[in-house]
This record gives structure tokens, C-alpha cells and sequence, in this order.
């Protein structure tokens, strides 16, 4: 998985643009990188933009895991909020992904079609 951070807004949230495939375990690596970075703030809202990341051998296992992923790290990370624009492109990923972000009003962790929405909910 190929990712690229855009500091651009902070100290509201960073911008993580990923592409290629989707591998989950990269997803440690990413969130490593970032909390390396002297540009990261601790407890900056995160936005995750999966919109161009090949999501076809992407489950809702996948997903969970990736949820994990942040939580575990939430943490070392600052706590800040974290939303995830992902277009499902299958049903059963789609109807996860709306139930993951409907079944938690107060989780730190969302997830999103499209980029505005994110943005509004991220931005304190």
C-alpha cells in the first residue's frame, strides 16, 4: 500500500492519501510513520482516504482489523479522531462499513464515502 501524508491542515488533522493495494498489514506501518513524523501533533484528528486504494480483496474482517489497528494505537496516537473514506464496492462491505459508523455515536473512529462529511466531523 502506497500512502502520503498532508500536513497541510493541521493542527485540526492530517490528510493520508493511500493507493495500490490494500494489505492491511501495512497499516501498522503507516500509523508508525506517522507518529514518527516531527510534524505529527498528538491528538490531531486523522482522516484516512482509501478512496483510491484497490479495494477488491478488501473484506469487513479487513476493515475490523483495521479498526483494531487504530484503537490499539489510539494511544501513542494522542486520541484524536479518526475517520476512514471508504466506498465499499461490494454490498456486504458497504453494509458493514454503515453499521460500523451507525452502531457507536461516540467512537473516535467513523467512516465515510466522501471527503466533506469527514472533514466536517474530524474538524474540531
Amino acid at each position: 500500500m502506497r500512502y502520503d501524508f498532508d500536513f497541510s491542515n493541521m493542527p485540526a488533522y492530517v490528510l493520508v492519501k493511500t493507493g495500490e493495494f490494500a494489505v492491511v498489514e501495512d497499516f501498522y506501518k503507516l500509523l508508525r510513520n506517522l507518529a514518527a513524523s516531527p510534524r505529527w501533533v498528538k491528538g490531531a484528528g486523522l482522516i484516512i482516504d482509501h478512496q483510491y486504494l484497490d479495494l477488491k480483496k478488501m473484506t469487513f474482517a479487513d476493515v475490523k482489523m483495521i479498526q483494531s489497528i487504530v484503537e490499539f494505537n489510539s494511544k501513542k496516537l494522542g486520541g484524536g479522531k479518526c475517520a476512514f473514506i471508504i466506498k465499499g464496492n461490494s454490498d456486504a462491505l458497504s453494509a458493514g462499513l454503515s453499521r460500523l459508523s451507525d452502531s457507536d455515536l461516540s467512537s473516535p473512529i467513523k467512516f465515510f464515502a466522501t471527503l466533506p462529511p469527514a472533514k466536517e466531523w474530524v474538524s474540531p
